[in-house]
């Protein structure tokens, strides 16, 4: 693959990165051949050629509608309705609020795992001839991108991520219900984020599901955050409020924060499932392609 004219961030998405989403578009596609994916398209009743459904007969409908030989068993007037493929459309929320771009010089931020594993998502997705869109997010949603559709488009994608600075604080809520205002095309909405948000997450989930949407939940932890390499006074600073507190950090209040960071883990799964949704948990310690093989292995997104 050839880059187009425009800016992208080739520290993220260099010539490497390229060849490997290849490899994995590749992957995926005997994945799906293989049956170890779901088949992902969207439905709608149409005139294709699977058997959905009947229905009452209705003045206007057309004659070649009707289930004659129903008929004829049970003087039943049922018009015979079809499934029909559609495109699907995926839609690729990325959380990026300060939180996300927290770390040590030189460290892969969560920032930068989430851009990379939406951008291999991305190119999968285009290969598969799904409509592509990503959506940056953080106190709200900006508008989503034109969606795109086929490998051509990949650059496109790129453009759009490598424009995605960290700023704000993270309010998923109210991301969601901007989303969903702006009446995009029903499809599946992949949320990317750490999921640092007071109010939660479940009501957005909600929304998304109500409002006729496949949500799926990547949540994106550092877990050489849940270790400490010295012990005593400290100073934290919030890194999207910029709240500071001081305290003398123990082994004891380490421990604390380890449970506590596994109960906010488990209410981000207690809300997917609520919803039906995919939730997986992304190191990001683990390479990009080794966390999107997760996301095919878990059988939640392409087919």
């Amino acid at each position: 693959m050839a880059a187009e004219s425009g800016a992208f961030r080739d520290d993220l998405f260099d010539a490497q990165f390229l060849g490997r989403v290849e490899q994995l578009a590749l992957l995926a596609r005997r994945m799906a051949t293989s049956g170890a994916q779901a088949h992902r398209r969207s439905k709608k009743i149409g005139s294709g050629l699977e058997f959905a459904e009947h229905r009452d007969y209705a003045p206007g409908d057309e004659p070649s509608q009707i289930d004659w030989a129903l008929l004829a068993r049970s003087d039943q007037l049922q018009i015979r309705e079809y499934e029909e493929e559609e495109d699907l459309s995926v839609y690729l929320l990325i959380d990026h609020s300060r939180s996300m771009d927290a770390g040590p010089p030189g460290h892969v931020t969560l920032l930068d795992r989430a851009l990379q594993v939406s951008a291999a998502l991305a190119y999968i997705s285009l290969s598969n001839l799904d409509r592509v869109a990503a959506v940056a997010f953080a106190q709200g949603a900006d508008p989503p991108m034109r969606p795109v559709r086929g490998r051509g488009q990949f650059f496109t994608v790129l453009r759009a991520l490598s424009a995605v600075t960290p700023a704000g604080r993270t309010d998923i809520g109210m991301a969601l219900q901007q989303f969903v205002r702006y009446q995009p095309r029903k499809g599946l909405v992949v949320v990317v984020s750490d999921f640092f948000d007071p109010a939660g997450l479940g009501d957005g989930l909600k929304l998304l599901a109500h409002r006729g949407f496949q949500p799926m939940v990547l949540h994106l932890v550092d877990a050489g955050l849940l270790t400490a390499g010295s012990y005593g006074d400290v100073a934290l600073v919030d890194s999207e409020t910029g709240e500071l507190r001081e305290i003398t950090l123990t082994p004891a209040m380490m421990d604390e924060y380890r449970k506590a960071f596994e109960a906010f883990c488990g209410d981000i799964d207690r809300a997917a499932r609520e919803v039906g949704a995919l939730c997986l948990r992304l190191d990001v310690a683990v390479p990009y392609d080794d966390a999107v093989l997760r996301v095919f292995r878990a059988g939640g997104f392409l087919g």
